[in-house]
């Protein structure tokens, strides 16, 4: 079973005219619906809004057969995030967390809920900024590895909402040392570690050791390594013309934990996956995700949409 906890952000998505869509987002929760679609038995622990933008995210999570923790819902309003999208398809976002709902983190009632059996525990983005939140989910990660989970972490730095880039940096190495597998964008990677150059991902494995690190590239695809040393790259997959790239990298992550939990993949099984194993892995990733920048929004494919394409 996977557990997955972070950001819970309700996207005001720009679509002209000074006309905004509302579509559930935060990189967690869209990460919670791509496994979710995939199959996977999912429970999504972040606290929730009873306002009607917090029911947008609890009926999004639901239709996508993920389950939430019992008594997760809280009067503080929904964090919001204003989405512009440029002449390139790219979003920029302008957040607004203050006091909401998904700030709020119970540490000890998200423990409690934790199932019996967990695969992995992910975390991440807005979710691991502010130095108390950081805090909170470290402790909510230390306990899950302690009932036998994977760790998962997907930083999706965030330097617009970063106000002390070395604090932040400092803070979420806590949560790398402790990852059993990490996802990371090329941006990412720049902005966390700007001195390392070309051979930067060599580096973050050697200093943080993951046992499985994933690197997310746009257009260039995806790149994998785990700690025993076996690489892998694997082009970026577009089935149909570009709606817009939100989510995407949300959606690989969801699909890795997904795959990794439906083949029961442990702390051991992450680092000795073979060449096939991860190349296959890291397809049905970037098909996902392309999938889903087919579409506008977060909307990722369902195992029978995945499985109907790879029929074509």
């Amino acid at each position: 079973m996977l557990v997955i906890g972070g950001d819970a952000i309700v996207d005001l998505i720009d679509r002209g005219n000074q006309l905004y869509e509302a579509c559930p987002g935060g990189s967690t929760l869209n990460c919670a619906l791509a496994a979710g679609q995939l199959g996977a038995d999912v429970l999504y622990v972040s606290t929730l809004s009873r306002d009607l933008y917090g029911q947008l995210l609890a009926d999004r999570l639901a239709a996508c057969h993920v389950r939430l923790r019992e008594h997760g819902r809280s009067d503080a309003h929904s964090s919001l995030a204003i989405v512009s999208i440029d002449q390139f398809n790219q979003p920029n976002y302008a957040f607004y967390r203050e006091a909401t709902a998904d700030r709020e983190v119970p540490v000890d009632a998200i423990i409690a809920s934790f199932p019996e059996t967990m695969g992995f525990l992910h975390v991440g983005s807005c979710a691991l900024i502010p130095r108390q939140d950081q805090d909170a989910w470290l402790a909510v990660a230390r306990s899950a590895k302690q009932h036998g989970a994977c760790l998962s972490v997907d930083p999706n730095c965030r330097p617009s909402m970063t106000d002390d880039p070395q604090a932040y940096r400092q803070g979420i190495a806590r949560f790398f040392h402790e990852a059993d597998l990490i996802k990371l964008s090329d941006e990412d990677l720049r902005f966390l570690h700007p001195d390392w150059g070309m051979d930067a991902m060599d580096r973050f494995m050697g200093v943080y050791q993951p046992r499985l690190c994933v690197l997310t590239q746009g257009p260039e695809g995806l790149r994998g390594m785990t700690r025993n040393g076996v690489q892998v790259s694997v082009s970026a997959y577009l089935p149909g013309p570009l709606g817009d790239t939100v989510g995407a990298g949300d959606c690989v992550q969801g699909t890795l934990l997904a795959e990794c939990d439906r083949l029961g993949l442990n702390q051991l099984g992450l680092e000795d996956l073979d060449q096939s194993t991860l190349t296959a892995l890291l397809t049905t990733a970037a098909k996902v995700a392309g999938i889903n920048c087919t579409r506008v929004g977060c909307q990722p494919p369902s195992r029978q949409e995945l499985a109907t394409i790879d029929a074509c």
